[in-house]
């Protein structure tokens, strides 16, 4: 039987990108994403609270470097990648971490704000990237709902 191994999320960047250039002089950089499920209030009136979780996204190469340019604390962002676990010694302590990081294949800017809509995909080592088109806002008023 055949695996997938595939994580698409959609959520609002928590801090600024820090990127880094690894030994192979390759540009690394990594931010933590918010995803955030919604409250309800279930039937019998209690209230469940909304639900945030926090997600360690990696990117290398080209996609890194326009990901330090363009995505800011607060971007709303589409991501698509591999989970990946791994292990590190924590200095303090001595103990052995892990981490869970989602390395990202492909990425899109959401944010209406900005005229610097980014799109970028890459599959291993080369890889297309595409500034998006400008958009033009939308005057909602005329629509019927």
């Amino acid at each position: 039987m055949a695996s997938f191994n595939q994580a698409t999320i959609v959520g609002f960047v928590g801090d600024e990108p820090r990127i880094i250039q690894t030994q192979s002089n390759t540009a690394m950089t990594s931010f933590a994403l918010a995803t955030t499920e919604r409250g309800y209030q279930r039937q019998d009136g209690t209230q469940v609270e909304d639900r945030t979780e926090w997600h360690n996204i990696v990117f290398f190469g080209k996609p890194a470097e326009i990901i330090a340019k363009y995505v800011h604390k607060g971007s709303s962002l589409f991501v698509q990648g591999k989970l990946r676990t791994r292990s590190y010694d924590d200095k303090k302590d001595g103990s052995k971490r892990y981490v869970t990081e989602i390395i990202g294949d492909t990425f899109q800017l959401l944010d209406r704000k900005t005229d610097n809509s980014v799109t970028s995909s890459s599959n291993g080592s080369s890889g297309a990237y595409q500034t998006a088109p400008n958009q033009p806002t939308r005057n909602d008023d005329d629509l019927p709902f």
